[in-house]
């Protein structure tokens, strides 16, 4: 089809010019999925799905801030580094057609409730098929979630010229320990691929330690519809 054509004709391109890195972690969201029960059903209220993925949106939003080169593009013509003032973030899709990946816009402004509800009317138009050329382009970073579908870890391939990617398994429980003791925690896989290019290994680490600390340190107030 045209669209798996385009598809491939861009993650060729992706694999074969930029030099990536995978760096993996995962993070005990045990307390996150507890603040998610208490407040579904007020969101359900307003006639939205509160989602692992609204978290972690709501998470880089505020960590690429702090990390701006995350947030960049690479110009191949130039060799220049264009850092964004904006964030942009693509949601990898699974749709009868193939993989699309619509943007989300302007993250880092945006309340938990504001993300839930876009991210949802966003994915409904996706899978319908209803969205247009405009509403896939100009992202700064993308996000791929295997999680609903029982995926584990896994290396995505980043979406040029953008500078790096982030793969989302799925959450499991997991002996672990925790103050010097053993406990049952639930930990969700992360994989973020980079261009080396442009994000030295340290600097990917320490990205990706802040999404962690951000995922693990949610404000009920974040969450709390007012």
């Amino acid at each position: 089809s045209p669209l798996r054509r385009t598809v491939s004709r861009r993650m060729v391109e992706s694999w074969t010019t930029i030099p990536k890195i995978n760096q993996f972690d995962e993070v005990d969201i045990t307390a996150l999925l507890s603040l998610r029960e208490r407040h579904t059903s007020a969101y359900e209220k307003n006639n939205v799905r509160l989602t692992l993925t609204s978290f972690i949106l709501f998470a880089l939003g505020r960590v690429l801030k702090k990390h701006p080169t995350a947030n960049a593009s690479l110009d191949p013509t130039g060799g220049e580094l264009i850092l964004k003032d904006y964030c942009h973030i693509g949601i990898a899709v699974d749709t009868d057609a193939g993989l699309i990946v619509p943007i989300l816009r302007d993250v880092d402004k945006k309340t938990l409730l504001q993300l839930s509800r876009e991210l949802q009317e966003l994915t409904e138009k996706t899978r319908q098929r209803k969205i247009v050329l405009e509403e896939m382009q100009g992202g700064t970073f993308t996000i791929s979630n295997q999680g609903s579908i029982g995926g584990s870890y896994f290396t995505p391939i980043i979406y040029a010229p953008q500078v790096a990617i982030l793969g989302i398994g799925q959450g499991l429980k997991k002996p672990v320990v925790v103050d010097e003791k053993i406990a049952v925690r639930t930990m969700l896989p992360l994989c973020l691929a980079y261009d080396h290019r442009v994000l030295d290994g340290a600097n990917a680490v320490r990205f990706l330690k802040d999404l962690m600390v951000a995922l693990q340190t949610f404000d009920e107030a974040d969450v709390t519809i007012t």
